[in-house]
């Protein structure tokens, strides 16, 4: 019985990975809409778009989350969202200094945006399945 439960257990965390990964993917393509829009529209400086795409892309992934990847833990709170955000911005600073790095380096910034977000999503899920997502809520 053991050996079945364990492997429940780890199939439950791989979808979960899997549906945290969509979300992520789903939160990547929003904030690099928003980080070209806001450069080459609205003349923004590179950090400035890069901290108000991650922020509009982690909003929508924090509810996405909420709905669907640890729907068994429901309700909406502001003190877990703000632990999203607190959680997450590690993550943005992960991301922020491969993007400084990449643009250095001569790398398209939508480009190297891509690869600090994909960089930080390792961190960004450890993170929040074990501290946003806690059983307290």
């Amino acid at each position: 019985m053991e050996v079945l439960e364990l492997v429940e257990e780890n199939f439950e965390s791989l979808v979960r990975m899997i549906q945290f990964g969509i979300i992520s993917l789903s939160g990547l393509m929003l904030e690099n809409i928003f980080l070209y829009l806001l450069i080459e529209y609205a003349g923004l400086e590179l950090v400035f778009g890069k901290l108000i795409g991650a922020e509009v892309s982690i909003a929508m992934m924090f509810f996405l989350n909420n709905r669907y990847t640890f729907r068994e833990r429901p309700g909406i709170t502001f003190k877990r969202f703000l632990k999203s955000n607190l959680v997450r911005s590690g993550g943005i600073i992960i991301a922020l200094i491969v993007l400084q790095i990449g643009v250095s380096l001569g790398l398209w910034y939508l480009l190297a945006n891509t690869l600090g977000i994909i960089v930080g999503f390792v961190f960004n899920f450890a993170m929040e399945s074990v501290y946003t997502w806690a059983e307290d809520g």
